[in-house]
């Protein structure tokens, strides 16, 4: 009330029937001082010095979320086996993380869409069911040989819901407060964290395995199986604790207090600039599924290649089988290969990210081309497929391919723009979901299908068909090498589209600390806004 009757000419009084052109012109001067004194300041992400507080909360949830994701994976079959199940359960408990994950997606970034002023409590209750899930995880034995893989079943599903709506919470707000140029870094520097944390965490899990007790009044035997679940749950408080200490929106002004008081329905509906460009939606999913594709196939496919052409592996029983070096070929691979991922993570968030913003597609038609380098490589033409090859097109494709992610994330969320950006992100992690759900069953059946030409015999570790991989790769290289058009396709009407969004959000606007993410069909009254 004070601040209208202060900014309304003497003589007149308050009054809803006031000129809207005069109270728009007076809401564009707010904005502009509202968008000095409240929106983050671009050096606040140039530099680790002065990155805001509630960045270093993100950068914490997604290291300690993705450890807890890879220090339960190792153990999972050892533990469904321990309540007597088989592996084609197992493939439904792996793929049951992903639908939680896309699904996650999904229902929390329509939920944020619809409460955008509670980002807080909509990340601490996700983590709430990822806690839980944890905890309940390492119960499973209690539950018995029938129903104790079925929590298990449950238990992985809700542990992907809670990643998957953590991740399109946090990957929202930094479209909406993180400046265009510096999203390209900010996503690196997230990609960073959880490279880190999905390397990091079977280190902290080998520890587990020499744990053996009993917990008294549950009879519960805690062993290197079930004690990962433990962990998984101590991690998920530790992110409960920071965000919820920590993450202060409000405090921040990032998000208004009175932000959910914006959305009252009127007749004077805001500006959100050009509507998505839907072209250019598509290309961002295509590209993100296209990233996941490639991890998909990375980390699944890849140590059964490895054992069935050149034997490299774990003996199939370890009691009678002597040490060879061979047996940790391919940890040793794919550790290297997740230390370059690292390593170009690392190289985009703090020197090429900002060099990135702008040319987006052109670094990811490189990331595709490596792809489908790397795939075809990896194609035994004439019948064989050395090792030397394999592995260099292994180490080729975690480093250089590693720069996509990022660009496509970011990418997305200019195209989005001032218009709500949850339901766009949702989406964007449950179509990245699908090649992980899918994946690890199509690429066995990929490899198993054509004839083989010989059989293998590695002793103590693989004794059958010795397959082709034409098939495998093959048919990456055509998904990879079709999505390359539809990128040069839409490059101008991306970036056509970009430069109308850009002169929307100029210097005058509504800044977007100030803008209720609404739906379409809401409006909002210019008063509300002043």
């Amino acid at each position: 009330w004070l601040k209208l009757q202060l900014l309304l000419p003497p003589q007149q009084s308050f009054d809803l029937s006031v000129s809207l052109s005069w109270l728009q012109q007076k809401t564009e001067a707010i904005g502009v001082c509202s968008d000095q004194r409240m929106a983050p300041q671009a050096e606040d992400f140039a530099s680790l010095r002065n990155t805001p507080g509630w960045l270093l909360v993100f950068f914490n949830n997604m290291f300690c979320g993705c450890a807890g994701f890879s220090i339960v994976l190792p153990t999972l079959w050892p533990y469904l086996r321990q309540m007597h199940s088989n592996t084609f359960f197992l493939a439904f408990v792996v793929a049951a993380y992903s639908v939680g994950e896309g699904l996650g997606g999904l229902v929390v970034g329509r939920l944020y869409t619809r409460h955008p002023a509670h980002p807080k409590a909509l990340l601490l209750g996700n983590m709430v069911i990822g806690c839980g899930a944890a905890l309940v995880f390492s119960l499973a034995p209690l539950f018995g040989d029938w129903y104790g893989p079925i929590v298990v079943l449950v238990c992985r599903f809700l542990s992907g819901f809670d990643n998957g709506g953590r991740q399109t919470i946090e990957q929202t707000f930094v479209g909406q407060f993180v400046p265009k140029q510096h999203l390209t870094t900010v996503g690196s520097r997230l990609g960073s964290c959880a490279v880190t944390g999905i390397m990091l965490g079977p280190a902290f899990g080998a520890p587990l395995q020499a744990i053996r007790f009993t917990v008294p009044v549950l009879g519960l035997f805690i062993d290197g199986n079930n004690a990962p679940g433990l962990v998984l749950c101590v991690a998920c408080l530790m992110n409960i604790f920071v965000t919820a200490k920590y993450f202060n929106p409000h405090a921040s002004g990032l998000v208004p207090s009175h932000h959910a008081d914006l959305t009252s329905a009127t007749t004077t509906p805001i500006n959100l600039g050009p509507k998505p460009l839907p072209l250019g939606v598509f290309t961002c999913y295509a590209a993100f599924f296209a990233v996941n594709l490639f991890m998909a196939s990375v980390e699944t496919i890849t140590p059964v290649v490895c054992q069935r052409l050149f034997g490299w592996g774990p003996c199939e029983d370890s009691s009678t089988c002597a040490y060879e070096p061979s047996q940790t070929y391919v940890n040793v691979l794919m550790t290297t290969g997740g230390l370059m991922s690292l390593l170009m993570s690392l190289i985009m968030a703090f020197w090429l990210g900002a060099k990135v913003f702008g040319r987006e597609e052109l670094v990811i038609c490189v990331s595709l081309l490596v792809y489908v380098a790397s795939n075809l490589m990896n194609m035994d033409w004439f019948g064989t497929l050395p090792a030397w090859r394999f592995v260099a097109s292994y180490l080729l494709s975690t480093f250089l391919g590693g720069m996509m992610r990022g660009p496509s994330v970011a990418l997305l969320s200019q195209i989005v723009g001032d218009h709500p950006q949850g339901p766009y992100m949702g989406t964007l992690f449950a179509v990245g979901a699908l090649p992980r759900i899918v994946g690890p069953l199509i690429f066995v059946q990929l490899l198993d299908w054509p004839a083989p030409l010989s059989n293998a015999d590695f002793p103590n570790v693989y004794d059958g068909p010795l397959p082709r991989t034409w098939l495998l790769y093959g048919s990456q290289v055509v998904i990879f090498a079709a999505i390359l058009p539809l990128l040069l396709a839409t490059r101008g009407p991306i970036r056509a589209h970009l430069a109308q969004v850009r002169e929307h959000s100029s210097p005058g606007a509504v800044p977007n600390a100030l803008r209720t993410p609404l739906l379409d069909h809401q409006e909002t009254d210019v008063v509300a806004v002043v």
